[in-house]
């Protein structure tokens, strides 16, 4: 192109993307992704409303990965820290508040979990619960 012209695209050139141009060649989507994570292809889990808040990886057959595969990075780091799956309620805390700082020392396991009442009998069967489940030698 000779120097002092400015380049014009119908379309969105990247892959087989026909929707209309809106900036460097590429459709407002494409424009968004490529500004928001360094790459117009990036593609995030539907239904996941922390957008590329977390770093998300393939885990084919793992328990706590979604139907296509996806987990998000850190609970499958505390997975297989646990050597288990992680069970419902259980939960993965980022302790210096970046979520993607995923050293396992930067990670701790929280429970999110509570009793469904506050009568005597229900906080006894939770308590014990949560000790089968994270000290069973107390139980002794």
């Amino acid at each position: 192109m000779p120097s002092g012209r400015v380049a014009t695209y119908q379309h969105c050139t990247i892959g087989e993307c026909v929707k209309p141009h809106l900036a460097k060649g590429m459709c407002g989507m494409h424009y968004r992704r490529n500004f928001l994570y360094g790459n117009p292809n990036t593609k995030l889990i539907s239904g996941d409303k922390k957008r590329g808040k977390y770093k998300i990886v393939q885990a084919n057959g793992h328990p706590n990965a979604n139907a296509k595969g996806s987990i998000p990075e850190h609970r499958l780091i505390m997975s297989q820290h646990l050597g288990r799956p992680l069970r419902p309620g259980e939960n993965v805390h980022h302790i210096n508040g970046n979520p993607k700082d995923n050293r396992i020392e930067n990670l701790e396991l929280w429970l999110v979990a509570q009793p469904a009442g506050q009568r005597p009998d229900d906080l006894v069967k939770w308590a014990t619960e949560i000790l089968t489940n994270y000290a069973p030698h107390l139980l002794n």
